[in-house]
């Protein structure tokens, strides 16, 4: 039996840390459904989710198990003392007993992967740091908009595609941009593009999501410009038209990247995008950087 989730709004952390809360809690809670919750702590200046993947049978089941690849997953963002706190409040109840809806007591695992924001990760504590996995990287950074932006060039070119564009879209974002999940996603998601007669010169992926706080966002993924087109300015007009129509009729638009791709993150801000917090993953496992 898992506690209630709690949705009461973080005030006092910035926009940019309470929107990506709420964006990512839903798809988290949908894991979570899949398995088993041992914390989701919210408060007016963090927050904590810890799950297990699959459901276990006792403490002991957890630890039996512990070397599974992806089973114990946390997301913590927000005041790194409090977020010590809670960890440390849920290291506890694992050795006396009192986890959440697990029998048995013992030393709880670390996550098999955890991710955290930017500042929580620089303050959180040595105790913590030494029980998440030693593999750190994959820093993947939050966009988003609530506001339309500055209408771009070639707007005219930009349209919502139908499905007799799918042949070019995979042709697109396969020689641009072969490693994102959009590829495997592509007859799921909305799809925007650059249109120039029977001519597809980009293309972007939108995923619509009920957010936790009752608001509608549009979820971008899959930006790619046809190689023998880039250098006209058209990956940035498909991002910022593709966020002005979908504003049209959702309340935010979000993104990510990886904080290594320097040239998109500057186009992105050149846009006008709001750039939020940078996450940190620690794991368990070699991490691949995308």
């Amino acid at each position: 039996m898992t506690e209630p989730v709690e949705s009461r709004p973080l005030l006092n952390i910035s926009r940019a840390a309470e929107i990506f809360w709420y964006t990512s809690q839903t798809e988290w809670m949908e894991l979570v459904e899949q398995g088993q919750l041992l914390l989701h702590k919210t408060s007016p200046d963090h927050a904590v989710v810890l799950y297990v993947a699959e459901p276990v049978k006792s403490m002991a089941d957890l630890i039996a198990r512990s070397s599974e690849p992806d089973l114990l997953r946390l997301l913590a963002l927000g005041d790194p003392g409090k977020v010590n706190e809670a960890l440390d409040r849920l290291r506890e109840q694992a050795r006396s007993g009192t986890l959440n809806g697990l029998a048995g007591a013992g030393e709880l695992p670390g996550p098999s992967r955890a991710m955290l924001q930017d500042d929580t990760s620089a303050g959180l504590a040595d105790r913590h740091k030494g029980w998440l996995g030693q593999y750190v990287g994959n820093r993947w950074i939050f966009f988003y908009a609530e506001d339309k932006l500055e209408t771009p060039t070639h707007d005219e070119h930009i349209e919502k595609l139908g499905p007799q564009w799918r042949a070019e879209i995979e042709r697109v974002i396969t020689a641009s941009n072969p490693t994102t999940s959009a590829l495997r996603d592509i007859d799921e998601l909305t799809w925007y593009g650059y249109v120039d007669g029977n001519l597809l010169g980009g293309a972007m992926g939108v995923e619509r999501r009920r957010n936790s706080d009752g608001t509608l966002g549009s979820h971008f993924a899959g930006l790619g410009t046809d190689p023998d087109m880039q250098g006209r300015g058209i990956g940035g007009s498909v991002m910022a038209g593709t966020i002005n129509r979908e504003l049209d009729e959702t309340d935010l638009t979000t993104f990510g990247m990886w904080s290594w791709n320097d040239k998109a993150r500057r186009l992105y801000n050149r846009l006008g995008i709001i750039e939020g917090h940078e996450y940190i993953t620690y794991s368990t496992t070699p991490l691949q950087e995308s």
